[in-house]
């Protein structure tokens, strides 16, 4: 069923080598190397149809009820350990914390390599509220580096502000 319902969760996942979170009990896989080597010229705004299959599996997991982490009977196995489980594997990762929104993966993220209140992190100036949201959220500040008229970092704004950075 994981694999039905990951077009519909899959951006809400985040997979890290922390030992803090669910270690893998599965075999351990390599990971399938996908190398991205075209230029994405879709519409990030507009996203993809979600499958028939994934909507069912999504619905399947509304009507029984077990819809997050904690929410299992004696010898179950809840459907976001199974998720968790298998999309580490299929990462080659041997942790997975399935989140509830970019927001929290980040946040997380940001605790677990020790980021601490009054910090400064440096931040892509051309992003999206949460990545701000979440550096803030932690307690630290960010520290905005501009971007050049082609979409990357600035890497004179990026020297010049990266002593003024701990992160």
């Amino acid at each position: 069923w994981c694999r039905q319902i990951a077009p519909v969760v899959g951006k809400f996942l985040s997979v890290c080598d922390i030992p803090v979170l669910r270690p893998l009990t599965l075999p351990e896989r390599r990971p399938n190397l996908v190398f991205i080597t075209d230029i994405f010229d879709g519409n990030f705004t507009q996203q993809e149809p979600i499958p028939d299959e994934a909507i069912a599996a999504a619905l399947a997991v509304l009507k029984h009820g077990r819809s997050y982490q904690y929410n299992e009977s004696e010898g179950e196995m809840a459907e976001t350990v199974m998720l968790e489980l298998e999309f580490s594997a299929q990462m080659g990762a041997r942790y997975c914390l399935a989140m509830a929104s970019v927001g929290h993966a980040l946040a997380t993220a940001l605790r677990a390599v020790g980021v601490k209140p009054g910090d400064k992190v440096l931040i892509n100036a051309f992003t999206l509220a949460p990545v701000p949201g979440a550096i803030a959220s932690v307690g630290a500040v960010p520290v905005f580096v501009g971007v050049t008229d082609g979409l990357v970092i600035d890497l004179e704004d990026l020297a010049a502000k990266a002593g003024q950075a701990n992160v």
